[in-house]
C-alpha cells in the first residue's frame, strides 16, 4: 500500500484528470449535441410553417399575393407572386421540386414526422452525454471524500460542481 501522501497525490492527479476529461471532452460533446438538437428543432418549425402556409393559401383560394423575400444576410425585398397554386420546395441536396399546395403540405407533414424522430434521437443523445457528465462528477466527489485514515474530507474546487 502506498504511503498516505502518495495516495493523496495519486487521488489528486486522478481528480484533475477527470475534471480535464469533463472540460475537454464531455462539455464540448454536450454543447455539440445541444446545438444539433436545437437546429433540428428549428428545422421542424420551418417545415411546420410551410405546411401551415400552404394549407392557408389553399383554403383561402388566393391566386396572387405580395410578400417579403429574404435575399440572405437579413436583406429583404418585396415580391409579387402572380400564381400561388404552385410552389418550389427545397427537397434536399440543393434540389427544388415544383409542387401544388396540397402536395407541398403533404410533403412538409412527412418531413416534420421524420424530423420529430430525429429530434427524439438528439434529445436522447443530450441526455446520454449529461448522464456521462453526472457519472464522472460523482466519481470525482467520491474520490474527494476518500481518506486513507477512514475519515471523510472535502476538497473545495471550482468548475465541476456547476455541471450537475
Amino acid at each position: 500500500m502506498a504511503p498516505p501522501a502518495a495516495a493523496q497525490q495519486q487521488r489528486s492527479a486522478k481528480i484533475a484528470e477527470y475534471e480535464r476529461f469533463i472540460g475537454e471532452r464531455l462539455r464540448p460533446d454536450l454543447e455539440a449535441a445541444e446545438r444539433a438538437r436545437d437546429e433540428t428543432q428549428r428545422e421542424v418549425l420551418r417545415w411546420e410553417a410551410l405546411a401551415v402556409n400552404a394549407k392557408s393559401l389553399r383554403e383561402e383560394g388566393r391566386e396572387e399575393m405580395r410578400t417579403l423575400v429574404d435575399l440572405g444576410s437579413q436583406v429583404y425585398c418585396q415580391a409579387e407572386v402572380p400564381d400561388t397554386s404552385r410552389v418550389f420546395v427545397n427537397v434536399g441536396l440543393g434540389f427544388h421540386a415544383e409542387m401544388d399546395l396540397s402536395q407541398a403540405e403533404a410533403f412538409a407533414e412527412k418531413k416534420v414526422a421524420a424530423l420529430r424522430v430525429k429530434v427524439k434521437a438528439r434529445v436522447d443523445e443530450v441526455a446520454n452525454v449529461q448522464s456521462h457528465v453526472k457519472l464522472v462528477t460523482e466519481g470525482i466527489r467520491e474520490l474527494m471524500q476518500l481518506d486513507p485514515g477512514g475519515s471523510s474530507k472535502q476538497r473545495s474546487r471550482g468548475g465541476f460542481n456547476e455541471l450537475s
